[in-house]
């Protein structure tokens, strides 16, 4: 069995190529209103891998392939998948840092100088007024990093959730968050106008067809505050409850991942090969059980 962290578990999900997908369907038994088209496509999406993994790959999956697009200090990596349940990385939160955009502009041989003296800075983080000195003596800029971080609920286990304990929790979810749109105006407001496009508050996106009212600070605060309570909870129980239902023996093996994009994590690999290292060379002083056994990499 391999593990994945849930910001990954959706990259899965949030492909870029269902625009032009007709799915049909529905994503759950009562009509829920608060995802976008988009969302609502990749719910389908997820659908059909439950149903047939096979078609899904062919006709609706791109395998995820990572590139630099010259934005982040940190450069997009392939994914990772872990091994072990207990891995510290499964449970770190994902941050970067956004590239100036003075340094962006002058080409590739700038981005990689500033991302160089970045790593060798970044502790100075925590003391702004001395980073942003030594920023403008190398760079003749001042800016203040802005950090793009994503907390981590750690793994995507898949526990024996019936479909039954599955629609309930959807549906408490469904109410609670039913609750925290008519908490107030400025919630009403808000969500109205802005609840399904919610992941867009994590952005840089500026919102200039803002009528609400309310500043656009305002705004991505509430968003970001829906999204992490609501939507992306019902999303992941969603997928949950299509595994439940359509396909309960499915399950992360590591070649599946790997086809998805995947790659193992090194701290993982690492640790297999000194497991097997231990093994081989008897250290172990008691000999493995059956359980033990079945969870050695080879």
């Amino acid at each position: 069995m391999a593990y994945i962290t849930s910001h990954n578990s959706y990259k899965i999900v949030n492909r870029n190529n269902l625009k032009d997908l007709k799915l049909e369907g529905d994503i759950y038994k009562s009509k829920i209103t608060i995802f976008s088209k988009h969302e609502e496509a990749s719910l389908l999406a997820i659908q059909e891998l439950m149903k047939n993994p096979e078609k899904y790959f062919k006709d609706i999956y791109n395998p995820i392939v990572a590139r630099d697009t010259k934005k982040y200090v940190y450069r997009e990596q392939q994914p990772s998948y872990h091994t072990y349940k207990d891995c510290p990385r499964l449970s770190a939160d994902f941050t970067n840092f956004e590239l100036p955009g003075e340094i962006a502009e002058k080409g590739d041989a700038e981005i990689e100088r500033f991302r160089a003296w970045f790593k060798e800075n970044e502790n100075l983080l925590s003391k702004p007024e001395i980073f942003v000195m030594r920023l403008q003596i190398a760079f003749g800029i001042t800016y203040n990093p802005k950090a793009i971080n994503y907390e981590n609920s750690g793994f995507d286990d898949f526990k024996n959730y019936s479909v039954k304990e599955l629609e309930d929790t959807i549906d408490n979810l469904l109410r609670k968050s039913a609750q925290f749109y008519h908490t107030s105006s400025k919630h009403e407001t808000i969500l109205r106008r802005f609840s399904k496009m919610s992941a867009t508050a994590f952005t840089n996106m500026q919102y200039t067809f803002n009528d609400t009212g309310y500043s656009e600070e305002e705004i991505k605060e509430l968003l970001q505050e829906y999204h992490k309570k609501f939507k992306l909870p019902l999303k992941k129980l969603l997928i949950e409850y299509y595994r439940v239902k359509l396909n309960p023996d499915l399950q992360f093996a590591e070649n599946l991942l790997e086809a998805l994009g995947f790659k193992k994590c090194g701290n993982c690999k690492k640790r297999e090969v000194e497991v097997s290292l231990d093994f081989l060379s008897g250290t172990d002083k008691k000999s493995p059980s059956t359980e033990e056994m079945d969870d050695l990499p080879f």
